[in-house]
């Protein structure tokens, strides 16, 4: 709301007459903004190019060549403003729908109980028998089930999309790309142990480009003995690695 208190601000001081009050009414108005700026924590790169847009040239022999100069100031002050103002904007409907598809991931037990596990109506033409065959076998399965769960909420979702990384061979399982998020998947198998696991998550983790990435990881043949501890090894921050990693550790006895 206040980024649109000073883009209105800015177009109420274009309207003003007298060169004075103009020309003190637009630096105090500079002046909230790169206060506002500063205290919200737009980055450096985002204050430095409103400082240069505020500039305006003083002419000492001609004062409606100064309000001219003002005037373009005052323009591109807003356009910079109004252009940050849908940046936000965009980020809020963003972060909307991280949470939502956070909460999606985290509670995917319940549908998968509730579609292929609890009872069924009795006069239901599905039986409990074709409803067991439908199992969750590798991260094949694991992916379309996912897959099919969220495009109905996130109808540009893709699959098996290239990561553009520069590094051969990287497909992201499912990929969201309005909301820059990767989901990969990983159902462990007889096979594979926890180390090998790891392995595999931490060089996804590093070549994957994309502001978040989850890992979903159905731990099927339970070889990961600390949860917790597995989970928590794998998280990042934005701020101090340059994406976000989640994982999302399903287990049987939830299922």
């Amino acid at each position: 709301m206040k980024m649109k208190k000073l883009i209105e601000k800015g177009w109420e001081i274009k309207e003003i007459a007298d060169h004075a009050s103009l020309q003190q009414e637009y630096d105090n108005w500079c002046c909230e903004i790169k206060k506002y700026l500063k205290q919200e924590g737009f980055s450096e790169e985002i204050q430095q190019e409103m400082q240069i847009k505020m500039w305006y040239v003083t002419n000492e022999f001609s004062k409606e060549e100064t309000r001219k100069s003002i005037m373009r100031a005052i323009k591109a002050v807003i356009e910079c403003l109004e252009e940050n103002d849908r940046a936000q904007d965009r980020k809020k409907v963003t972060d909307r729908e991280i949470v939502l598809l956070e909460q999606i991931l985290n509670n995917f037990y319940l549908y998968y109980r509730s579609m292929f596990q609890n009872p069924l109506h009795k006069k239901a033409a599905l039986s409990m028998n074709d409803l067991k065959k439908i199992r969750i076998e590798n991260e094949y399965d694991l992916q379309r089930m996912l897959y099919a769960l969220l495009v109905p909420v996130f109808p540009m979702i893709r699959q098996e999309v290239e990561s553009n990384n520069g590094y051969g061979g990287m497909r992201a399982d499912l990929y969201l790309q309005e909301q820059d998020v990767i989901i990969e998947t990983k159902c462990t198998r007889g096979s594979m142990n926890e180390k090998k696991l790891t392995e595999e998550l931490g060089a996804d983790g590093f070549h994957y480009q994309a502001n978040i990435i989850f890992f979903f990881v159905y731990d099927k043949n339970n070889i990961i003995k600390n949860p917790d501890a597995f989970k928590a090894a794998f998280a990042r921050e934005q701020e101090k690695n340059g994406k976000t990693i989640k994982v999302i550790l399903l287990q049987p006895m939830e299922l």
